[in-house]
């Protein structure tokens, strides 16, 4: 299982999930720049061991266990992943952000709404993925992958790029729609059933 925008696998070991490989950073330089520019924004990050640290409540976030810290400790140790939530920032305001702190010593994609998620560089769900086709030995053409959002574009590429498959789901936007080899449905009207009942038809 692929998490945390790639930073994490985990894989099923006796009926418990483990943290197979994780890939972590140091965030002190990107928390520092963003902190100086987003300061009323709401920042977590995620520790290699799982644990989350954030700074404010996110809407939409899993913080079961999490623990609220002041904004100076998120850079204590290394992370696996930031996030950061900007209510009232749009999509073209994270891109302009991006360009004018130089953030081109991790990974980053831009979220549905105004949220920013940072990852190691050069890690995304198809760095991942690669690592989990490769432990498994599937053959590169033999790979379907489905997203609906920016942080799939990676994924997108590096299937297509194998030979394999990259499925935008129907309420993707433009940009993930048009880096895909073939768009479905929404997620309402079945779409990822619809892509996984193809291979059910190639088969025969």
């Amino acid at each position: 299982m692929v998490c945390s925008n790639g930073a994490v696998t985990m894989r099923r070991v006796s009926g418990d999930w483990q943290r197979w490989h994780v890939e972590t950073f140091d965030p002190t330089q990107v928390l520092d720049l963003l902190g100086a520019r987003l300061p009323d924004a709401r920042y977590m990050v995620e520790l290699e061991s799982g644990l989350r640290l954030f700074t404010e409540q996110l809407d939409d976030w899993t913080l079961d266990g999490a623990r609220q810290v002041p904004f100076a400790e998120l850079s204590a140790e290394p992370v696996s992943r930031v996030v950061v939530v900007a209510p009232g920032r749009d999509e073209q305001y994270f891109h302009d952000l991006v360009a004018e702190v130089g953030l081109n010593e991790v990974s980053y994609a831009i979220g549905w709404t105004a949220w920013l998620d940072i990852a190691p560089q050069g890690v995304d769900k198809g760095t991942a993925m690669e690592r989990v086709r490769g432990r498994l030995d599937h053959a590169s053409d033999r790979v379907l992958v489905a997203g609906d959002g920016r942080n799939d574009l990676g994924m997108f590429g590096w299937s297509l790029g194998g030979g394999g498959r990259a499925v935008a789901m129907g309420q993707a936007p433009d940009v993930v729609k048009d880096a895909a080899g073939e768009i479905t449905a929404t997620v309402e009207e079945g779409g990822l059933a619809l892509a996984l009942d193809s291979l059910l038809v190639a088969a025969h």
